[in-house]
């Protein structure tokens, strides 16, 4: 399997909208794929940047990143979904890395969040070094709370 990281096209924001609306996560969000794709290609207007997982000349995931979305000042890891049939191949550790690798010169930490419900992105993120530092009820929907995570660089 050959796996590319690579920016975005503006083409794929309504397959990669497809692949975070196939989700469990978007039944609870209400996640509309037009409103996703609209957003995507809004991101990459920005000062965001957008990357795929390719394999094979398919997306198979993507992560959207805020380069200074956490406080004005770190990187935030706004969005990232995989392909629900290929999971566990890797593809959201190595969108993870490159998220991590293209933001370090930017500050000593990386941000997220993450729902409580989503037991299996916390456990992830912990895999990864990631830390919970602290929760956000009904920040972003009534019910659920946002749990802020956080990585310190290496040095």
């Amino acid at each position: 399997m050959s796996l590319l990281i690579r920016p975005m096209l503006v083409e794929e924001s309504s397959l990669c909208a497809s692949i975070v609306c196939a989700s469990a996560i978007a039944v609870r969000y209400d996640f509309k794929k037009e409103k996703i794709s609209s957003e995507l290609r809004s991101a990459l207007a920005s000062d965001d940047r957008v990357i795929v997982a390719e394999i094979e000349k398919r997306v198979a995931g993507f992560a959207w990143i805020a380069p200074r979305g956490a406080f004005c000042s770190a990187p935030y890891l706004r969005l990232i979904a995989v392909d629900e049939k290929i999971r566990g191949a890797g593809i959201g550790s190595a969108l993870l890395d490159e998220f991590e690798k293209c933001t370090s010169d930017i500050a000593k930490d990386f941000f997220l969040l993450v729902s409580d419900f989503n037991e299996q992105a916390i456990s992830f993120y912990q895999k990864h070094g990631y830390q919970k530092t602290g929760e956000l009820p009904d920040f972003a929907r009534s019910g659920i709370t946002e749990n802020l995570m956080f990585k310190r660089r290496r040095r």
